[in-house]
């Protein structure tokens, strides 16, 4: 069995398609998601 090793893909070079996404609004919905703050880590509770 041959190992295989690459690297040559990157999230940041790859289009939306590759990564699972319809299109790019999906994409960045959904790392909007992903980055949007927690209620119980908000510090202006």
């Amino acid at each position: 069995m041959e190992l295989i090793n690459k690297n040559d893909v990157s999230l940041g070079l790859a289009p939306f398609d590759i990564l699972g996404f319809k299109s790019e609004e999906e994409l960045n919905l959904e790392i909007s998601k992903l980055i949007k703050a927690r209620s119980e880590f908000d510090t202006k509770n």
